[in-house]
């Protein structure tokens, strides 16, 4: 079976690969009770990574008792939900931000809060101010022991939040730190493609990790869509993968992202525009005047040519008639030329 069908986050911590150095740069902002905000474009893996800050941050912080707390925004309808659902997570009862504070008090623990498509919320007029809200929040806390909070007592707590949002972060009073997630690294397209194929006896030679780096431009989404026509290949020699790739990438692109410049061969200018902007443009390119011998020099020596013949004839012969006659031919020759390049 093709291990490469997936298409949403990733959430089997098995196949989660790469992205060490932005592991990295998000466990190192919140240890410090910076809120971090995960931007880059679509597809390049936000949710996943998202995903695996949660799952791991126990394990990477050395904190057994730290709760995990995982919203997606896009599925939410306001700033009220998202702090009932926190609430009720934490074995509270209540609304409102203060709800929330009094809940995590209660829990004498670390919580990390995950907030996922939070450019949806700001899409939706409501998502700024709860970013704003939970930040100061986060600012707030004071950080615990392994294994509990330290001191215990009335407004103590302690909460860690990363959110993950679109390509442009949002204009925000309270300051995140950014994590940009970019194209995979060519040490991470390999360790990608182990993470799904180990088990599957397929293995994808050098220089087919270097292929599907180049094809997809590193972009997550694309390459996972290459891996799988590749592995199908491995299993029928007559499937031409590349091909099949190539399509689906013109015919299905992902939402929000660019298409890697390999889509476009033989699409032409207009292809080109589309799949770039998302908006189709076409272009009228006038022709240009052909140069009777080829090129800006070809055209320079075309006019000079029967010229330099002719005072050459008028220094040898020493009649302006028999130079007049060279240069006429001359150019006559030429106009010849240009006639038959046309």
């Amino acid at each position: 079976m093709n291990p490469f069908t997936q298409r949403e986050r990733i959430t089997d911590p098995e196949r989660f690969a790469g992205r060490w150095r932005e592991v990295g740069m998000v466990f190192e902002r919140i240890e410090a009770r910076r809120p971090v905000l995960l931007t880059g474009a679509r597809g390049t893996g936000k949710s996943s990574l998202l995903t695996h800050v949660g799952q791991s941050a126990g394990a990477v912080l050395e904190d057994p008792t730290l709760e995990a707390l995982y919203l997606d925004l896009a599925l939410l309808p306001d700033a009220a939900t998202v702090y009932r659902l926190i609430v009720r997570a934490l074995g509270g009862r209540g609304e409102g931000l203060e709800a929330v504070e009094t809940a995590l008090c209660r829990a004498g623990r670390t919580v990390l809060v995950c907030l996922d498509h939070a450019e949806a919320a700001v899409a939706a007029g409501w998502g700024a101010d709860m970013l704003e809200r939970m930040a100061r929040l986060a600012r707030r806390s004071i950080p615990g022991e392994p294994g509990g909070l330290a001191p215990r007592g009335d407004g103590v707590f302690d909460l860690l939040l990363v959110a993950a949002g679109g390509a442009t972060p949002p204009e925000l009073s309270e300051p995140f730190a950014q994590v940009r997630l970019g194209a995979f690294a060519p040490a991470e397209v390999r360790l990608f493609a182990e993470a799904y194929l180990d088990e599957t006896g397929v293995v994808f030679s050098a220089a087919e990790l270097r292929e599907l780096a180049a094809i997809s431009a590193g972009h997550p989404a694309y390459l996972q869509r290459a891996m799988f026509h590749l592995f199908e290949a491995h299993g029928r020699p007559d499937y031409d993968w590349r091909a099949a790739y190539l399509a689906e990438a013109r015919e299905r692109p992902v939402p929000g992202a660019p298409l890697p410049p390999e889509a476009f061969e033989g699409q032409g200018d207009a292809a080109r525009d589309e799949g770039r902007g998302g908006e189709l443009i076409t272009r009228q390119v006038a022709p240009l005047p052909a140069a009777p011998l080829g090129g800006d020099l070809g055209g320079l020596l075309n006019a000079a040519l029967p010229l330099v013949l002719a005072l050459i004839a008028l220094q040898a012969l020493g009649n302006w008639f028999a130079a007049l006659a060279v240069l006429v031919a001359g150019y006559g020759v030429v106009a010849a030329l240009a006639r038959r390049g046309r």
